[in-house]
Parts: C-alpha cells; structure tokens; sequence
C-alpha cells in the first residue's frame, strides 16, 4: 500500500511543459507529505491534458455520499484492479497520471509492529514523474455538482522497495504515459502490461526521520536522510 508521497517541485511551469498540461493551478506549493483525504493534483486527458485536484480516496460513482466511507480506496492492485465493481468503469474510462517526486512506505520487512520506521523512494534522474491512477466522479443528486477522486495503482516490489514493503506504486515509465491516458484506449488487456514495478536500478532510497510519520507535518525536512 501507498499511504504518502511528495510532489515537492518548485517550478510549476516544468511540470506543466513536462505532461504536457494547457491549464494552471491556483496558489500551489510544494508539497512533502501528501495524504489520503487531501485534495491532490492529477493529471487527466481531456483534449488536451489537464491538471486538476482530487480527492485521495476513490469513491464510486453509485456511493450513497461523497465522504471518506467503507467505499473509499486510496489503492487498487494491479492483479485485482478488473476485478473489482469499484475500479473496472475507471480502468476502462478514467485513467489518470497522479505526479509525484518520490513517496514513502515504512519497514514492514523488519519490523513486526509501530511505530516501523519510514523510508523514502526517489526515481534517478527524474525529478517529477507519475504514478498509474484512475478516478471517478462522484454527482450530488440534489444539485447536479460533482466531485472528483482518485486511487493509485499498486503493485509487487522491486528489489529496492521490497527491502521494506511488500507493495509499491505503479510508477509509469514516461514513454508509457501517452497511452496510460489515452481515452481511445477502453480495453484492459491494452494496458495491464503497463502496471509492473518500475526498474529497480532506476531507483533509490533512504530511511527518515519519525516526523514524516506525522500527516499534519509537511516541510523539507521529512524527506532528509538519517543513519538508521
């Protein structure tokens, strides 16, 4: 499970050139310690790309209330994710890019109970890069108004995760990231092979400090390396 990630750039404007984004965010900043329940930023396509926030925690269109309930999910398995009456309608319709700088996963591996220590994966000589997601639209009856929410998709490690954790992000490669979006493409078979862990050469990794255990803490200095 994926319960935190970083989308820490400082130039915007990077980013939108980098995914190819036509619109702009209002009073964005950098953010250390992104969180379930929060409004993040997401990219989808919609003639062209577009950047907008959502929810962390799909809740599906047929949900009696737009709240994080039994129904919301911050994660869908790659090996289930066809499966389940919650992600089908999105893998097939609604796949979206969830930009990121890096993310957290604690020693699970190690360490039998908590507090586990935390560590945080960057991807070499990328510094922003996007996770597989889809999402949905959730329509107040009463109103007509709808919102937005979004799950990452996960998958098995690879050997620099796995030291720790026993799931990861799907990171997508960049050249992949046409065809994650791609509104054309409604058949799952098309983009399954898509969702596999990422290089383990490509990535790195570093244990920090217990304050980035604490959602309420978002700064730098979570993602600084200490000696464990």
């Amino acid at each position: 499970m994926c319960g935190a990630y970083g989308f820490s750039v400082k130039d915007m404007k990077a980013v939108y050139k980098r995914f190819a984004i036509v619109n702009e965010l209002d009073d964005f900043q950098p953010r250390y310690n992104l969180r379930p329940g929060q409004m993040n930023p997401v990219v989808i396509s919609h003639s062209p790309n577009r950047i907008a926030r959502m929810f962390w925690g799909l809740i599906p269109s047929w949900a009696q209330e737009f709240k994080a309930t039994k129904y919301s999910t911050i994660n869908a398995r790659a090996e289930t994710v066809t499966e389940k009456p919650s992600f089908r309608k999105p893998l097939r319709q609604q796949r979206c890019l969830v930009p990121a700088t890096g993310f957290y996963e604690p020693d699970k591996i190690h360490y039998s109970k908590p507090p586990y220590p935390w560590h945080y994966f960057v991807v070499k000589d990328q510094p922003v890069y996007a996770f597989a997601g889809i999402y949905e639209v959730w329509t107040e009856k009463e109103t007509g108004k709808q919102y937005y929410s979004y799950a990452l998709i996960t998958t098995t490690p690879n050997a620099v995760v796995g030291k720790v954790h026993d799931r990861m992000p799907v990171i997508l490669h960049k050249a992949d990231e046409a065809a994650w979006l791609n509104p054309d493409i409604t058949e799952p078979e098309q983009v399954l092979p898509l969702l596999k862990p990422f290089p383990a050469q490509d990535m790195e990794e570093w244990q920090v400090g217990d304050a980035a255990r604490n959602p309420r803490n978002d700064y730098p200095e979570l993602i600084k390396p200490i000696k464990a």
